[in-house]
C-alpha cells in the first residue's frame, strides 16, 4: 500500500467518524482486538476500524513509509491517534418529578437538569448514555432517585452533578443497576443506598454506596466506598485498603434469614469503608480505615431505650470498646473519619464532644440530644427531636413532616429550612427565614 492510499483511508475514516459517528463495516471478518473502544477488523490484509467511540485507528504499515509523530509502530500496524471531539449535548431541563413505570426512558448526549424526584418502577427501565445529569435542589435532600420493584438503571459515560449539596440514590425491592464509567462529585456525591436483593454491576466508576440485606454487587476497575449495614451478625472484619487486584467479601446474617451481602470487586481501588451496626450486633473491626454508624431502637420489641456516648472523635482507636443499644463494638488499631449515631422507636440518645458525619437517618418519635459537637448535616423527618446545644452544622438544617430542631448557640454553616409541618428553633425563638 504507498502512503496516498494510506493516507487516503485515514482521512475517509476520520471523514466518516465525523459526520455519523461510526464506521460501518460491510465485509465479513473476526475482531482481532478492541483498544479503547475501537474493535478493530483485518479483512484480506487491510484493517477496516468500526469506530464505537473516540479511540485510535489502526491500518497496515508499508514497511517503506516513514511515520509521523501522530502514529505509532507496533509490529506490522500504525496506530494513528484521533484527539477527542467534543460532541455537542442538547439541554432538557425537568421541573417537577419524573416518573418512570413502564417502556424504556433514554437520555442521550443531553445536560439534564432535574428539579424534582426520579422514580424508576415496575417494568420502567432508565438509560443515560453520554450525559450530565444535574439535580437541583434548594437544600440537601430535597429530592431523591428511587429504583424499586424491578426497575432498571443502566448509565455510561455519564457525571452527576449535585452542587454540593447532599443528594441520594435509593435502590430496594430487586433493582437492577449497571455503572460504565459514572462519576460524581468528589468521591461519595451523591451516595447510593441499597436493600431488598438489588444487583450492581460496575465497571470504570466511582461510587459511594451503603448496602444491606441481600444485596450484591460485582466492580471492576473502579474506586469504590462502601457501607455495609449489620444485623444480627457477630465476626472480625479487616477491610481493605487502597488497589486490590482482587477482593471478595460475604456477610451472612445469623442463621442467614436476611440473606448474604456480596462484594466482588478486580482491580479497584478502596477509598474508604463505612458500617452501621443496626441491631443484635457482636463485631470487630481490625486495621481498618472507616465511618461508623450505630443504632439504637432498631429492636421494635424494646420500648424506651435510653443511650449516651461521649468522645467519639476522628482518631485511630488502638484497642476501644462501645456498647450501644443491642450493639457491641471493638476496634483495633483502627481509624474513624467521623461517627452517625442515630435512633428510631422513641429512643433518647445524648451526644457529647463527638465528631459527627450526619444526623438524617432518624424516626419514630426519637429524640437525640447533642452538646459541644461538630456534625456535617441535621435534617429531622416524622415526629423525630434534635436538640443541639454549643456545637456546630457544616451543612444544611432541615425539619420536614412535624419534626423539631432546636438549636442553642450553635453555628450553621448551611441553609436553615422549615418543610411542611417541621419547626426550627434557635435560642428558644421560632426560626424566620432569611434572618
Amino acid at each position: 500500500m504507498d502512503w496516498q492510499r494510506l493516507f487516503g483511508m485515514l482521512f475517509l475514516v476520520l471523514v466518516m467518524f465525523l459526520f455519523v459517528g461510526c464506521v460501518e463495516v460491510e465485509e465479513k471478518g473476526e475482531i482481532d482486538e478492541i483498544e479503547n473502544d475501537v474493535s478493530v477488523i483485518s479483512v484480506e490484509n487491510k484493517s477496516i476500524v468500526a469506530v464505537d467511540n473516540i479511540g485510535v485507528v489502526v491500518v497496515d504499515k508499508n514497511g517503506g513509509d516513514t511515520l509521523s509523530k501522530n502514529y505509532a509502530q507496533d509490529g506490522d500496524t500504525i496506530k494513528k491517534v484521533i484527539s477527542p471531539i467534543q460532541i455537542s449535548k442538547s439541554e432538557k431541563v425537568q421541573e417537577g418529578d419524573l416518573i418512570i413505570s413502564s417502556g424504556e426512558y433514554v437520555i442521550k448526549d443531553t445536560n439534564f437538569k432535574l428539579r424534582g424526584n426520579l422514580i424508576v418502577n415496575g417494568t420502567g427501565k432508565l438509560i443515560v448514555q453520554n450525559s450530565d445529569l444535574f439535580f437541583e435542589q434548594e437544600y440537601s435532600q430535597q429530592f431523591r432517585v428511587y429504583i424499586r420493584d424491578k426497575a432498571r438503571l443502566e448509565m455510561k459515560d455519564v457525571k452527576l452533578h449535585t452542587g454540593g449539596k447532599w443528594f441520594n440514590f435509593q435502590y430496594e425491592d430487586l433493582a437492577h443497576v449497571v455503572f460504565n464509567n459514572v462519576h460524581g462529585e468528589d468521591c461519595c456525591i451523591p451516595w447510593h443506598g441499597a436493600s431488598g436483593d438489588s444487583e450492581f454491576f460496575i465497571s470504570d466508576s466511582t461510587v459511594g454506596l451503603t448496602l444491606s440485606s441481600n444485596v450484591k454487587i460485582v466492580a471492576v476497575n473502579s474506586s469504590l466506598f462502601f457501607e455495609l449495614v449489620l444485623t444480627n451478625v457477630s465476626g472480625v472484619f479487616e477491610l481493605p485498603q487502597g488497589f486490590k487486584k482482587k477482593y471478595d467479601l460475604s456477610i451472612g446474617t445469623l442463621g442467614n434469614e436476611l440473606g448474604v451481602m456480596e462484594i466482588h470487586t478486580i482491580n479497584s481501588t478502596f477509598t474508604d469503608w463505612g458500617s452501621t451496626l443496626d441491631k443484635n450486633t457482636n463485631v470487630t473491626f481490625v486495621n481498618s480505615k472507616m465511618t461508623i454508624g450505630l443504632n439504637a431502637g432498631s429492636d421494635w420489641e424494646k420500648s424506651n431505650v435510653v443511650v449516651q456516648v461521649a468522645d467519639l472523635k476522628t482518631k485511630t482507636y488502638e484497642d476501644y470498646f462501645l456498647v450501644y443499644d443491642t450493639n457491641r463494638l471493638h476496634l483495633v488499631n483502627t481509624f474513624v473519619r467521623d461517627w452517625y449515631p442515630q435512633a428510631f422507636n422513641s429512643a433518647h440518645v445524648e451526644i457529647v464532644d463527638s465528631d459527627l458525619a450526619d444526623l438524617q437517618s432518624n424516626s419514630g418519635n426519637a429524640i437525640i440530644v447533642v452538646r459541644n459537637s461538630v456534625s456535617s448535616l441535621a435534617i429531622a423527618r416524622e415526629n423525630v427531636s434534635y436538640q443541639f446545644y454549643d456545637s456546630t452544622i457544616t451543612g444544611d438544617v432541615v425539619a420536614h413532616d412535624t419534626a423539631q430542631i432546636y438549636l442553642y448557640d450553635t453555628k450553621v454553616d448551611g441553609v436553615i429550612k422549615e418543610v411542611g409541618g417541621g419547626k426550627v428553633f434557635v435560642d428558644g425563638k421560632r426560626y424566620v427565614s432569611g434572618r
